[in-house]
């Protein structure tokens, strides 16, 4: 059965929000518009951001509610002989795998990122507001989206030490090490970004453009 719902994740994972609102509206794949990219921040350059609020709602959902509801999900199928914190990480895991490479558009998908933050909130919700602010800081300064999520995503595994430590909470290697590892991926699939900030070629976001 585990089997079943991790594939059944990965599934919904694939389902590109980004890539259908483009069929729909222009009729065309995003991917070959604006930025390449399948995902909110291309929706915004190119189809505006009343189109792109409901698509990064969408894929942030399409993390936090997989996971948020993992005790259900675990009850329902008997799953209690495995850790909770396990289940949710192999549920996350799978939902952001199928948003970077979902079959339903031939593999090439989003970079992952609201996906991910939507996961990350339920898993760890201290992060949430502080990924967040630090996020809109950096936008706010430098106008970058990606180097605004490669900032986030390097912050996370720091936040989730630095939080467990100065409560003295439970804390988690395991959780750590998925930490560290859904940052490492969002900086890897960030990799041409990176080249094009280097280069003072990556595009800024135009707060005006609007439809």
């Amino acid at each position: 059965m585990i089997y079943l719902i991790v594939v059944s994740a990965y599934l919904l994972g694939s389902v590109s929000f980004a890539l259908i609102a483009g069929f729909i509206i222009c009729g065309e794949d995003l991917r070959l518009k604006g930025s390449g990219n399948a995902g909110a921040t291309n929706v915004f350059r190119v189809l505006g951001w009343k189109i792109a609020l409901p698509v990064l709602l969408v894929d942030f959902l399409k993390g936090f509610l997989p996971v948020f509801l993992a005790p259900s999900i675990m009850s329902v199928f008997s799953l209690a002989e495995l850790p909770l914190s396990i289940f949710q990480i192999v549920l996350l895991f799978s939902l952001v795998l199928g948003h970077v490479f979902p079959i339903w558009f031939r593999f090439n998908g989003g970079k992952g990122v609201a996906t991910a933050a939507g996961g990350v909130s339920a898993l760890f919700p201290p992060a949430a507001p502080i990924c967040l602010f630090v996020f809109i800081l950096v936008i706010a300064i430098t106008r970058y989206v990606s180097l605004a999520s490669l900032i986030s995503a390097f912050f996370l595994p720091i936040i989730y030490s630095v939080f467990m430590i100065l409560t003295k909470g439970d804390f988690s290697l395991v959780k750590l090490a998925f930490f560290i590892a859904i940052a490492t991926l969002i900086i890897i699939l960030h990799r041409s970004n990176i080249v094009r900030l280097i280069r003072g070629e990556e595009n800024q976001v135009e707060w005006r453009h609007g439809r």
